[in-house]
Formats: structure tokens, sequence, C-alpha cells
């Protein structure tokens, strides 16, 4: 297959592929994926950005077609996937592929709110959920995120972003418009031209932050979904965005390193990227994650409290360790911005709030919890330095022939845990929540546990049973209006 046919073969692969053509593993996955995204949304809602957000669902739109899930306010289908997809992801809770890719409920909300517009079906919602996130998958694995510097260490791409997520967004859209292999190549098109900026290795080292993440997830969902309507009404667009045409390729204005274009299509329809999506358990950066997991198992292991620790030395990603921002952010105490956004990169302030079992969601960044004192003072306690172990992986990976756009799950974590009962030290080479990992990924009881635990506060007990409940069945509902009805 020639690499300038790109584009066309994946548009070709969203407008034929079929509900009937999903294994049932692939559609259960799905589910899942769409309950997390849901939960993410509502434990945003809980801190009072989330509340500021979904205002913009007042004041950015009108309409009654689509609806803010978190509120149930209703508005047009544009502004309720902008809304709700930044809802998904402010904690950052929401899906991370292979330990660094957002993709999160990008491809699901330009579905959902293209569905609740032309009233589609939840078969119809699953099957575009699984070819929009196809596409980020194959996007991300194709392309190289770290080079081997002159110091023989690893150095981030100068510019990187996961602008690439427009294109998946509209791809979810056109596939619930039911577009032809032409027009959906269209609709990536438009996409293509609507990304961001890939601002991702300034934000890295820019401080402080104020609300800003790394990209802004709800504006991929928001310029998928538009481009997708404007290539329904028959509005064209640049038909090659992802194909190679030298220097002058796509990939290249993201500041990637190198491209493997056959991946972008090779096995479609029979390797289904949604079987490697990444379930974070915690709501803060996924670097943080396995770190987490082992200072509870320490503690409960060896019986620790807060109050027995002297000292956590917890060695981390290198491109943490090279972070001036999460370096500073690591002494939670000397840090004057305490807010939601920057406690999700301290080290110090999260492994606090792991200490001292604070209930994992929104809880974590209310505005109580991130000033109180007992975190602060334990945050002290806390010190983060390059795993030398885990840099020594990514170089061996970068220097084989495996796809590149894995090189993040090439981990090495060491956490050490000074206490008054002794020294105890844990070393994991794996990433918790990552469902291709069967020993480290969360059971769909956890997986409801985490969506309890996010929802609670926006959502009573017998409407998070009914939303779990239809979540599960979604592909029984003729009309994925009766579904977003459940939160009205």
């Amino acid at each position: 297959m020639s690499s300038q046919d790109i584009t066309r073969n994946f548009a070709e692969f969203v407008s034929e592929t079929q509900f009937s053509d999903l294994p049932k593993e692939v559609v259960d996955q799905a589910k899942d994926y769409i309950l997390d995204c849901i939960g993410c949304t509502m434990g945003s809602y809980a801190v009072p950005e989330g509340i500021q957000i979904a205002k913009l669902g007042k004041e950015f739109g009108s309409g009654t077609e689509a609806t803010i899930l978190a509120n149930g306010h209703k508005t047009s289908a544009a502004a309720a996937a902008f809304v709700n997809c930044k809802l998904c992801n402010f904690i950052d809770a929401d899906e991370t592929l292979y330990n660094y890719y957002h993709i999160g409920g990008v491809p699901f909300f330009a579905a959902l709110h293209a569905a609740e517009k032309v009233g589609a079906s939840g078969k119809d919602l699953i099957t575009a959920v699984v070819v929009g996130y196809e596409f980020s998958y194959r996007f991300c694995q194709s392309y190289a995120l770290l080079t081997i510097n002159e110091q023989g260490g690893t150095d981030i791409a100068k510019a990187s972003g996961f602008g690439f997520n427009s294109i998946a967004a509209a791809v979810a859209a056109a596939k619930i418009l039911g577009l032809d292999t032409e027009s959906v190549q269209n609709a990536m098109g438009i996409a293509g031209y609507y990304t961001a900026v890939p601002l991702i290795s300034k934000w890295l080292y820019t401080k402080p932050l104020g609300n800003l993440k790394y990209q802004d997830m709800g504006w991929f969902s928001f310029v998928g979904l538009i481009s997708a309507f404007f290539s329904k009404d028959g509005y064209t667009s640049d038909p090659c965005i992802v194909d190679d045409i030298g220097e002058y390729s796509f990939w290249k204005a993201f500041g990637m390193l190198e491209f493997d274009f056959d991946a972008m299509v090779r096995g479609l329809g029979e390797n289904w990227g949604i079987m490697e999506m990444g379930i974070k358990p915690y709501p803060c950066c996924r670097w943080f994650h396995t770190p987490i997991y082992m200072l509870k198992t320490i503690m409960k292991n060896e019986g620790l409290k807060p109050d027995d620790i002297d000292a956590i030395t917890v060695k981390v990603h290198p491109a943490v360790a090279k972070s001036e921002l999460f370096q500073s952010l690591s002494r939670w105490d000397d840090w004057e911005f305490k807010d939601a956004v920057h406690a999700q990169y301290s080290a110090g302030y999260i492994l606090a709030c792991a200490a001292y079992d604070i209930p994992i969601g929104p809880q974590w960044q209310l505005p109580t919890t991130l000033t109180n004192p007992q975190l602060v003072e334990f945050s002290k306690k806390v010190t983060s330095i390059k795993d030398e172990k885990c840099e020594q992986k990514m170089i061996a990976y970068l220097n084989s022939d495996q796809p590149k756009g894995k090189l993040m799950t090439q981990v090495h974590y060491t956490l050490e845990v000074v206490s008054n009962k002794g020294t105890f030290t844990d070393t994991a080479e794996y990433i918790y929540g990552d469902t291709y990992d069967p020993d480290h990924s969360l059971s769909r009881d956890e997986l409801k546990e985490k969506f309890i635990g996010n929802s609670s506060a926006v959502l009573d007990a017998e409407t998070m049973k009914r939303v779990i409940d239809a979540t599960y069945e979604i592909d029984s509902f003729e009309s994925i209006n009766d579904f977003t009805a459940l939160f009205e």
C-alpha cells in the first residue's frame, strides 16, 4: 500500500466498518471506556473549576439537541462536545494510552453529541467510538517522541502535542453521520487544519500554569464534530491529511522525529486499538500512578501510618525529572499556587493524598484538600529523582525496531520509604491500570468503583446505578437520546 493512500484507506475503513464487525471483547472494552469517560466528566464538575467549565454550555451555545452530562443543561451539539470533553480531562483521571498519549474522551463526546443531534442508536455510538479511537491509537504508535542526546540520555521532542485527536473526533462524528469514504476523508482534512499548536513541550517548562492543561481536549472534540458536519454539507478539504508528502507531511508540523506510515493502516479491522487503552486509577499525571500504588501497597503490607514515615524517595520518569515545572511542584509546601491543575503534577502532594488515604476522585483536588496542613507537611518528606534504569530501558527500546509509539511503556520505578518501622523499597516495571496488561489492569468492578468515586458528589446512588447499568446495555438503545435522558 502506498503511503500516499493512508488517508483514503483509513476513511474507507471508517465508512465500511459496521457494529457487526466488532468482536465482543471490543464492544465490551468500548463500554468500559464510555463509563470511564462519563465518570471523569462528573468528577471534574465536583471541583470549582469544573463548574466554571460547565457554565460555558450556557454562554457558548444555545439549543436543545445535546446534553451537558454533569448538570443536564441542554445546548448545541458542538458546545456539549467542548464542555463535556474538557470536563472529562480536567481532573486528569481520563484514559491515557501507553503512559503518555491523552486520547481520553475526545472521540466519545464527538460521537455522543453527534448521535444526540441525529438520534443515532447505541450500536452506532459504539461503532463510532471504536473507529475514532482507532485513529488516535494508530497515530500514537506511529511516531517517535524522544531522541537520544549527545550525552547518551533522552530528550523529548521540542514540539509535541495531542492535536491529532481532532481527526479522531472527526472520524467518530463522521461515522455517526453515515458519511461515505470521500466525505470521511474530507472531514479528516478539515479537522487536521483546525488542530492546535503542539505546545506540550513548552508546557512542561512553564510555571505557573493557571488553569491550563497540556492541550485542550474539549477543543479537539469540538472541532472534530464541526468538521464532520461541514463535510456532510459538502464542504471539501485537503484529501491527504495524513499521507506521506515528504517534508510537508502533517506529522512534521508536530515536531515529531519520525513516522511509520504503514502502522496507520496495517491490520485495520483485525487489531483493535481500543483493546490497548490505559485506564487511570487516580486523578493525576499518569507518570505517578505506579508509585502511588507502590506506596499504598507498602503501607498496607507493613502496617504503616503517615506519621510513621520519615522520608520517601521516588525515582521517576526522566521527563518528570528534567521538567522544572514538575520539580518545583514536587515541594507542595513551597508552591504558591495550590490549585487543582498544579496538584496533578506534584509528586509530594499526590503521595501525601495516597498516604492519608484521601478518597480517590475529585476530593484530591478540592480547595480544602489542596491546602490541608497535614498533606502540605507530609509533602516535605517526598523527594523525586530520575530513575536511571527507566532511561536505560528507553534508550534500548529506541535502538530496537519496536513501534516507537510504545516507547513510554518502557518504565522502571523505584520507591523507598524510610519509617520508624524500617526502610522498605519496591521496584516496578508496569503501568498500573493499562488494559493490555492483565496483571495490572483494573477489573470491571474496580472501574465501577472509580466511576462511583468520581460521580458521587454529582449523582445520587440510584442515578449512578442506572447510568452504570445503561452503559453496559447501551447497544440496546434505539436512540442515544434515551440514554442521555438519564442525566436530565
